[in-house]
């Protein structure tokens, strides 16, 4: 009986400092002396702490049940899922970016997580001491009724929450008012006084955007491959009925497919140094000579170290050295010449590499105004990759991202502008352009739309559009874009086969 004694003594203290430490901290100290305000997150996390203490308050009360324990775990696990959507929110920001007030250096969004993660680590410390279930029994009975008398820390602790949980109550009512008001998201400094009191319902918006449990990443639709096509989106190739004014039209000049067997459909095509460099949609990557013939070819392993989902694009960024990107914009640069490290090759590729191996490490292109988009094209001038995001369900602006090849790292990230002889039609948007392709020619970027069969011409210097070309109807599906002899090349998937359009 002793062991239950002292059990429930461990419980309670363990409720008081939920209950003084986090909860009354950031009620007393935090709101009244220092005017933080809780979000309404923050509102959520510190309930959830509340009703672990409720739970443990049952058990001081009423004894040791399932159901009391129960009620434990499930606050608690809800706790840590709320302290993680919380600081998953604020995890990516740059250094000494917060949101309220910080302990240690470290904002309250994060303690929120050690708080929860301590009610296991004590739960478990205190379960160590507990008796045996006849003790639990055996103590109850003691008390010669249906509860147990409250003496000690038990009695100090029903004390403690209803001072804190008061004072919360007050705090809460005080900075986010009777409903419909409901606190916000952004909460301005507390006070006592009317004049700079602010009640908001403006949080009900909330709730119209769409939600997952498994965050924004399912609510963003994929790319649309060939193999893959995406179900949201469907494409006109008449480049008459695009957003833009086309300032001239391309036709047909020639047309030939190729040949050789590919274990997917290509999705990118870049000329350079008198060779093919043909990126497929699941990871295949083909070396050819001029007359398109085969020359090598590697499959890669898009799983070993960082994710490299279907390929956007490849492009030489030195000599005898190729950056292939992702579609989750992350490369990997690739050595043309045969490996004699057969060990790390295997590493990188399932097929290929005695043949090829990689320059370095992967690398993860962070940006900032497209980290939501997609990419499915991929260009370097030698000093600078280029990208550009496709639209999805959600996210539908139209950036070009520029890499620098040197250190790998974000050098700019635009809408383009347009020039002055280039116009967009009345109530359309840069954002029903589809770019599946971009090559670099002669100082300009070119990128082509499968939407519209449209090529835009842009100037990377003063970042606009100065040329809009109007495509044959003709190609079907527009995957990738390069230039032979200075004339311009489209890759087409249709009907099962790798199509290549010379234009002028």
């Amino acid at each position: 009986m002793q062991k239950a004694r002292r059990f429930y003594t461990l419980f309670a203290l363990a409720a008081i400092g939920i209950f003084a430490l986090p909860v009354g901290i950031a009620n007393f100290i935090f709101g009244y002396v220092l005017g933080d305000s809780p979000c309404t997150l923050c509102w959520g996390q510190r309930q959830s702490m509340i009703y672990i203490g409720v739970a443990v308050l049952f058990i001081l009360r009423y004894g040791m049940r399932p159901r009391y324990l129960g009620m434990l775990l499930i606050m608690t696990a809800f706790g840590l899922w709320e302290s993680f959507y919380h600081y998953g929110a604020h995890a990516l920001e740059d250094i000494g970016q917060g949101f309220g007030v910080a302990i240690f250096g470290i904002h309250t969004q994060f303690w929120a997580e050690v708080v929860f993660w301590a009610v296991v680590l004590v739960l478990g410390v205190i379960f160590f001491f507990a008796p045996r279930p006849e003790g639990f029994a055996e103590e109850f009975a003691s008390h010669g009724a249906k509860w147990r008398k409250l003496v000690g820390a038990p009695f100090l602790a029903f004390w403690v929450f209803f001072v804190v949980v008061s004072s919360n109550a007050i705090q809460a009512f005080v900075s986010t008012g009777p409903p419909p008001f409901w606190g916000q998201g952004d909460p301005v400094r507390f006070s006592f006084n009317p004049k700079y009191i602010i009640w908001s319902s403006e949080s009900w918006d909330g709730f119209k955007v769409v939600q997952s449990f498994f965050g924004k990443r399912r609510t963003i639709s994929e790319p649309d491959y060939p193999l893959t096509p995406a179900s949201n989106f469907s494409f006109s190739q008449d480049a008459a009925g695009a957003p833009l004014e086309l300032t001239q039209s391309l036709s047909i000049a020639g047309k030939k497919s190729i040949e050789f067997s590919t274990n997917a459909p290509a999705i990118d095509i870049t000329y350079a140094n008198g060779e093919y460099l043909i990126s497929t949609q699941n990871h295949g990557f083909y070396v050819a000579n001029s007359d398109l013939s085969l020359k090598d070819s590697f499959l890669l392993d898009p799983y070993f170290s960082a994710t490299i989902t279907d390929f956007a694009g490849a492009s030489y960024v030195k000599d005898g050295v190729i950056r292939i990107m992702g579609s989750n914009k992350t490369l990997i640069d690739v050595k043309t010449q045969k490996s004699d490290d057969l060990i790390k090759g295997y590493a990188n590729f399932i097929k290929g590499y005695d043949k090829f191996s990689a320059d370095g490490w992967r690398n993860r292109l962070k940006t900032s105004r497209s980290k939501l988009n997609y990419i499915q094209s991929y260009a370097n001038d030698g000093k600078y990759g280029y990208m550009a995001t496709i639209p999805n369900g959600t996210y539908t602006r139209l950036f070009i991202i520029k890499q620098l090849n040197s250190d790998k790292g974000l050098e700019a990230e635009y809408t383009p502008e347009l020039a002055a002889n280039v116009k967009l039609k009345d109530g359309r948007k840069l954002d029903e352009l589809y770019i599946t392709g971009l090559a670099f020619n002669a100082g300009r970027l070119y990128a082509v739309s499968k939407a519209y069969n449209l090529l835009l011409v842009i100037d990377t210097k003063e970042q606009t559009i100065t040329e809009v070309v109007g495509l044959p109807k003709e190609i079907l599906n527009i995957q990738g874009i390069t230039f032979v002899n200075d004339l311009p090349v489209v890759l087409s998937y249709e009907n099962g086969k790798n199509m290549l359009y010379e234009l002028r």
